[in-house]
């Protein structure tokens, strides 16, 4: 049984040996035969291969001519995530350190050990109130408030950071290989500048939360 902890993966993006860029025969070596599978490797796949393994997903990535290897690291279903400890995958137990589905983004922010690395989003890609926390840039935690119209503009800051923190729930996290597109720089490339006025880094969300 592999132990690793959510405060280690906020930080370095690697649940123990399980981490973005090995390869497929890494995974199965630690974790076994994924549960589910969605595609398969190439040459006949007709999309990349995605393995779920409980609340631990894998997205594989198959660039032409080198084998395939972890594309990103997705923890999913963080209703599940209770007590002290969560079973994510077979083989893999997650010590959450008081983690939950209601934890906070702003306790996620202090859970980082360089807060110079944590950005904040405060709209989701359709512009509606969410908060994506980012640690440097390939580590993603999705908080959702489930609202129903889009923010055009920047509401006054300190109300709208103390709402959306006390009202957004945590969805899902991501750890991504430096060497793949993330959704954040997806967003970056395909809509240049958008989202600037809803960015933050760690320290000012913090500060505007205490304000």
């Amino acid at each position: 049984m592999i132990r690793a902890s959510l405060v280690d993966f906020l930080n370095t993006g690697c649940l123990g040996p399980v981490r973005p860029g090995v390869s497929m025969e890494e995974i199965v070596a630690l974790l076994g035969e994924p549960i589910e599978t969605i595609g398969e490797p190439a040459p006949h796949a007709t999309q990349r291969p995605y393995w779920g393994y409980g609340d631990l997903e894998i997205s594989l990535a198959q660039p032409e001519g080198a084998a395939p290897f972890v594309e990103f690291l997705q923890i999913d279903r963080p209703e599940r995530l209770r007590g002290a400890a969560r079973r994510v995958a077979p083989r893999l137990m997650l010590d959450l350190h008081e983690f939950n589905a209601r934890s906070r983004p702003s306790a996620f922010i202090r859970a980082v050990d360089e807060i110079d690395r944590v950005s904040v989003c405060l709209v989701d890609i359709a512009q509606y109130p969410a908060v994506t926390v980012y640690v440097g840039e390939e580590i993603e935690i999705n908080f959702d408030l489930g609202a129903e119209d889009p923010v055009e503009t920047l509401p006054p800051l300190a109300s709208y950071v103390r709402q959306l923190d006390e009202e957004a729930r945590w969805q899902d996290l991501y750890a991504y290989d430096p060497r793949c597109r993330t959704s954040r720089r997806a967003r970056e490339e395909t809509w240049p500048g958008r989202y600037a006025p809803f960015m933050l880094t760690g320290r000012d969300y913090l500060a505007a939360l205490e304000g």
